[in-house]
């Protein structure tokens, strides 16, 4: 990260600790959702279904300065699969333009041929992985795609890009996570792991048939017991609350919508994709993206188990065990956290 871009990192830092010790919010960290399109069908996801429209280019361009200029330490892409937008690079060369801390999600299948352009502005990368090869490509419905995201991993980490993975969890894989935890090992990412819901927007539907709370208190122990050896990413404060199901937290006392939220595709502002169906929220198209962050309604609910949104909340919070794993993240390596 250049001087200048550490700079401006550094103001919206002190601008964010300044609303938080005034309780007010600002848009810190934001995630885009380019797009609900996407070139797999997971046996878990819905997102594909909601695929409708979507901004411009110049419109996810003004958005992203927009909120920039409000205070925008980091700009977050997804999807569907982002990388089905001829222009997500791009999106992602002016968020690291703008002075943003940049990362990525996608499925891998379309990532190798973009990664000489992602080395110079993207600082992480987080792939999809539900395991190893017999049970990923099973969940994909994509032959290949294991082996592609193991490749693209390789590749990634070659050039310099952080890389980390989502496991979504659930009967499919719940007795692979120690394979997937080798592999972190092996190959030097940050594992995070969350549970599967029936409704990707809205998390007041549950968690998928065959999760249930015996069993995500064992992932919780498992992975608890695992991070002083391997690349665990999340905090042991998110495995906190996945003991707690199914009321993992409270909606009420989210920071979401508060120092952190979602753009959707068409330009509506909301505090994440779960809560999407909650409403009204504003689209920031007709009103600007932070006045749509600023008069977003809080949401409800009994709490998700999203990890990144966990953890967001978590270090928002101020949470101490939150906040130690996210400075472990930064300075350990995950080679260093494998070699004990």
């Amino acid at each position: 990260m250049s001087a200048r871009l550490s700079s401006r990192m550094a103001g919206r830092s002190a601008r964010l600790a300044l609303s938080m010790a005034r309780g007010r919010a600002q848009p810190y960290s934001m995630v885009f959702v380019l797009t609900n399109r996407c070139n797999f069908r997971c046996e878990y996801c819905d997102v594909p279904a909601a695929a409708a429209g979507e901004m411009s280019t110049d419109q996810f361009r003004a958005a992203i300065s927009e909120l920039a200029g409000a205070g925008m330490g980091r700009a977050a892409f997804g999807g569907g699969e982002a990388l089905l937008r001829r222009d997500a690079i791009d999106l992602i060369e002016h968020a690291k333009s703008e002075g943003c801390f940049t990362s990525l999600n996608s499925n891998g299948w379309k990532t190798e041929p973009y990664l000489d352009r992602l080395a110079n502005c993207l600082d992480m990368l987080v792939i999809s992985l539900d395991g190893p090869d017999n049970v990923h490509d099973v969940v994909r419905k994509k032959r290949g795609s294991y082996e592609r995201v193991i490749r693209v991993i390789q590749e990634a980490k070659k050039r310099g890009i952080a890389v980390a993975t989502i496991s979504v969890i659930g009967p499919w894989n719940e007795t692979r996570v120690d394979e997937i935890l080798e592999l972190a090992s092996t190959h030097g990412f940050w594992a995070y792991f969350q549970p599967a819901y029936v409704d990707c927007f809205a998390h007041d539907s549950g968690l998928r048939n065959g999760i249930d709370p015996a069993m995500l208190v064992r992932l919780a122990d498992q992975l608890t017991a695992a991070i002083g050896h391997a690349p665990v990413g999340s905090s042991q404060r998110f495995f906190d609350r996945l003991r707690a199901a199914p009321n993992f937290s409270d909606c009420s006392r989210c920071t979401a919508g508060k120092y952190f939220a979602t753009v959707m595709p068409d330009g509506l502002v909301v505090p994440c994709h779960l809560t999407t169906g909650q409403g009204p929220y504003l689209n920031g198209l007709e009103v600007g993206f932070t006045r749509a962050f600023l008069e977003m309604p809080h949401p409800k609910g009994p709490g998700c188990a999203i990890s990144p949104y966990n953890e967001s909340d978590l270090i928002f919070s101020l949470d101490p065990k939150a906040v130690i794993a996210a400075v472990r993240r930064a300075f350990s390596s995950p080679e260093q956290i494998s070699a004990g």
